[in-house]
């Protein structure tokens, strides 16, 4: 075995020994019960992402981000395929990741739900001249292209290298947790 087929299977053990028996999932339907529930319970950073096609701009709020590499700056998330707003977003040239804050609570609401009406001049939505909108008063906006995507389940995993920068005010984090948004306050005091 060489040393990269070692470690792989060693980290496979330790994922099967770290399962919690204390209640079993009994069935395939158990089992995504379960497993909805876990991350229901584990809050998220909130990120709208938005890109333009030719059907003008399409976005939706994701608690999926997660920064991969700093070389080359890339993200990763993930999207519904069955999601209006997905096939635009993996057709569009680029994407802007708009990490947003407390403040931006309703604005994150509006992307999570279809039908409503997005982009709207209120919402501080400033376009790059390739088209691509980018939130002016995000903590953070990300803007990049999609490299790779990787099909599993009703999900598509979206890799995007990352070529430009825009930080904001941080200001107080907004989390998704137990099926709504809440406001993490930055006090300054560490947990540890």
């Amino acid at each position: 075995m060489r040393p990269g087929e070692r470690a792989a299977a060693a980290v496979e053990r330790r994922a099967m020994t770290a399962v919690d028996t204390t209640t079993p999932a009994t069935s395939d339907q158990d089992l995504s019960a379960a497993f909805r529930t876990a991350f229901r319970h584990h809050p998220g950073g909130i990120a709208i992402i938005a890109a333009s096609g030719e059907a003008g701009p399409v976005g939706m709020t994701a608690s999926s981000v997660a920064s991969v590499s700093v070389t080359p700056t890339t993200v990763l998330f993930s999207l519904m395929r069955s999601s209006r707003s997905a096939v635009g977003l993996l057709d569009a040239d680029a994407l802007s990741v708009n990490l947003v804050n407390a403040r931006h609570a309703g604005l994150a609401q509006t992307f999570a739900m279809h039908g409503t009406q997005r982009f709207t001049p209120a919402e501080g939505w400033e376009y790059l001249p390739d088209g691509t909108p980018v939130l002016a008063d995000a903590s953070a906006s990300l803007v990049g292209h999609v490299t790779h995507t990787v099909e599993l389940g009703e999900a598509v995993v979206v890799v995007a290298e990352i070529t430009e920068v825009r930080s904001g005010d941080p200001g107080d984090a907004l989390v998704y947790r137990n099926r709504a948004f809440h406001r993490l306050p930055d006090d300054g005091a560490p947990t540890s």
